[in-house]
């Protein structure tokens, strides 16, 4: 009979949360601030958690606060770079796509061949959900990892953190404007942002929360590294060796997918994206390393560095028979 209530009480709190979203979506837009979705998927979590509200209530200080805090600061790094008077970066990046590609770079290549009017073309609506899973995919991969995985969730998080504030760190001493800024300043030939010519032609508006200020896509001119790139990369990773055969192709596609949509978007440079990717790398391959680290600490094997080599005492030669009988 518990059990049954459980159920019950679940269904209905997730049947108004669905409501909930909705009626908030239809009137402010979309939650693509990312305090906005932080707190949608709290709320979400605590719909999913009435029957253990003490550990939603743990959970929401000890394992979110940390990582809302950081999202906060992490988008005032447009004004943290501005107060130290660094300059904003517009030809490096562009040097270094013409170094890797040659003139014209991808961006401008891609669109002059596919893309040479605003006219929306049919493959850029999928891209138009790939570029907006962006906003998403992180704090949910969390929630549910939070749900189902708690170690995993926990991996998951510090891994999320660290690349974070990698990017936040890179804003602040790099601020770079993107491709399409670029253009409008003269430095590329013109550039079309096709994934806001969907969204105009849409016409969905974005939700807005008291937290963040400024452009409804946070900072404009951080722009290296990508963190679309980087973010997918790092759940391809995390998730790479205990992925089936389709889940990795699903993995694999999604991150070349947000490449190109990038690209081909006018939103980053290939460079971006190649350090997006070096970043989420580098924050995996450190993880991995300490959490070997830790298993030998766990199970009492001594790391290679610390063990000691043995010492071998060398055995007297016996002495036989002399050849001549001496």
């Amino acid at each position: 009979m518990a059990v049954t209530r459980r159920r019950l009480v679940t269904a209905s709190a997730l049947a108004a949360f669905v409501a909930g979203s909705a009626i908030a979506v239809d009137r402010d837009g979309l939650f693509l601030r990312k305090d906005a979705v932080l707190l949608w998927m709290l709320a979400l979590l605590f719909a999913l958690s009435l029957s253990d509200l003490k550990r939603w209530g743990r959970g929401l200080i000890v394992d979110w606060l940390p990582l809302a805090v950081l999202l906060v600061f992490y988008d005032t790094s447009r004004d943290l770079a501005t107060k130290l008077h660094i300059q904003t970066h517009t030809t490096f990046q562009i040097a270094a796509d013409k170094a890797l590609f040659g003139s014209p770079i991808p961006t401008v290549r891609l669109q002059q061949a596919l893309h040479e009017s605003p006219a929306v073309r049919i493959w850029e609506y999928p891209m138009f959900v790939v570029y907006l899973s962006h906003f998403f995919a992180a704090i949910v991969v969390a929630g549910i990892l939070w749900k189902v995985a708690y170690p995993r969730f926990r991996a998951f998080r510090a891994q999320l953190i660290a690349l974070t504030t990698l990017g936040f760190a890179t804003y602040v001493l790099f601020p770079a404007r993107p491709p399409w800024m670029a253009a409008q300043d003269g430095a590329l030939p013109p550039i079309h942002r096709a994934v806001f010519d969907v969204w105009d032609q849409i016409g969905m508006g974005v939700a807005r929360t008291s937290i963040e200020q400024g452009s409804a896509f946070d900072n404009d001119v951080a722009a290296v590294p990508s963190m679309h790139a980087a973010i997918t990369l790092l759940i391809l990773l995390f998730f790479w060796k205990r992925a089936n055969k389709p889940a990795r192709a699903a993995l694999v596609a999604y991150v070349l997918a947000m490449a190109w949509t990038l690209v081909y978007g006018g939103e980053h440079y290939v460079f971006d994206v190649l350090l997006g990717w070096l970043y989420a790398a580098a924050v995996a391959g450190g993880a991995a390393v300490l959490a070997r680290v830790r298993e030998r600490r766990a199970s009492g094997v001594p790391s290679t560095l610390n063990r000691t080599v043995p010492t071998i005492t060398p055995t007297p030669l016996q002495r036989g028979p002399h050849p001549d009988g001496a």
